[in-house]
């Protein structure tokens, strides 16, 4: 028992001293590799991430909440007809991504995805796109899924655009 507790004490000093935590680290600028004609992020108007012990079910979204539920809900958007990898989707960064949050409280969601589950000329043209918001207990998926790539102009036309009926 003794070992047992020893192994999770060094693990969580090992995770703690290699930088990985349980909070997202501050949004960077976008890299170099970035195209102009691919969005920009948009800019960060949460407030300071509140401590995970600080968090609970009736903490509203934010940013990185919505970033990671997007990420969460639409890997098989990514995957072929005749199956696919998770391993083989990644999407790209928070800081790489435009996240936008709209007047009605939820988060747009843009995110450019590289699909290795499909022939390599079509791997570099999808991307998730999802409106969602709400708490941490209560979570709001209003509209999730995958899309082409966008331009920065169809991205600002989309942010903001009403919801689809249901």
């Amino acid at each position: 028992m003794k070992l047992a507790s020893l192994t999770v004490v060094v693990v969580a000093a090992g995770l703690a001293l290699s930088g990985c935590g349980l909070l997202p680290s501050a949004p960077t600028s976008p890299s170099p590799s970035a195209s102009a004609e691919s969005p920009s992020p948009s800019p960060s108007a949460s407030p300071t991430p509140l401590a995970p012990e600080e968090r609970d079910a009736s903490t509203p979204f934010d940013e990185w909440d919505a970033y990671l539920a997007c990420r969460h809900l639409t890997p098989s958007y990514f995957y072929s007809e005749s199956g696919g990898d998770f391993y083989e989707v990644t999407y790209a960064s928070f800081a790489d991504s435009f996240i936008h949050e709209r007047a009605d409280g939820l988060f747009f969601v843009y995110s450019e995805v590289e699909n290795g589950n499909v022939p390599p000329e079509s791997a570099s043209l999808a991307a998730a796109n999802c409106v969602i918001g709400g708490t941490l207990g209560k979570p709001q998926y209003a509209q999730f899924g995958s899309t082409l790539r966008l331009s920065a102009a169809e991205i600002d036309a989309a942010k903001d655009a009403p919801l689809d009926s249901p």
